[in-house]
């Protein structure tokens, strides 16, 4: 009975000092939250989810869209220390990250909607973001590269919403769903719903 009492300490002993289970987002930390907005005519206004679970517009503050930018050290890898931080954009309230639907396109437009967010290392194209220190937490999508991690997403660098020259959102698709398109305007994160 002793030897029994003795294993079972032993055993208690090695699970209170194993290394914790690594979690799907182990690889990502919270570098930024608010509501997603854009900066229109000056002003930030915030998106919101339609029905769809859409990034959309409307402009009036109702439903503001609460996220967490996630910067992701493995999708770092490799690439030089800047303002620029790569990784995701987390919607704690669904526990799923914003996500271009039709990213295997080589031009825009392209199309938002909420998918589960990738596992540690296997973030997937689709939702891959950068927010940029130096430019006031401008986050745009990089989506792919070519082969030497030079050309982004569509061969146009980063990409924003499509807007009007102000800023404001340029809706052209149903349920006020926004598009991202190359020179489009980064989003941006605010505290106040507008």
């Amino acid at each position: 009975m002793l030897s029994v009492q003795i294993i079972l300490a032993s055993l208690v002993a090695g699970l209170a000092t194993a290394n914790p289970i690594q979690t799907r987002d182990a690889d990502c930390t919270t570098i930024a939250s608010g509501y997603l907005a854009a900066n229109a005519t000056g002003v930030f206004k915030t998106f919101y989810l339609n029905a769809e679970n859409q990034v959309a517009y409307l402009g009036d503050g109702k439903n503001p869209l609460a996220v967490d930018f996630k910067e992701c050290q493995s999708l770092e890898v490799g690439e030089p220390v800047t303002s620029q931080k790569s990784g995701v954009i987390y919607v704690p309230s669904h526990d799923k990250c914003i996500s271009i639907t039709n990213q295997q396109n080589a031009a825009g437009p392209y199309y938002t909607n909420l998918t589960t967010c990738g596992a540690a290392y296997q973030i997937g194209y689709p939702q891959r973001w950068v927010l940029d220190e130096g430019s006031a937490n401008a986050i745009r999508w990089s989506g792919e590269t070519d082969q030497e991690g030079t050309t982004l997403q569509g061969g146009c660098g980063l990409l924003g919403y499509a807007s009007h020259s102000k800023g404001v959102p340029t809706i052209t698709h149903s349920n006020s769903q926004v598009t991202i398109e190359c020179s489009g305007t980064p989003f941006r994160l605010t505290q106040t719903a507008a």
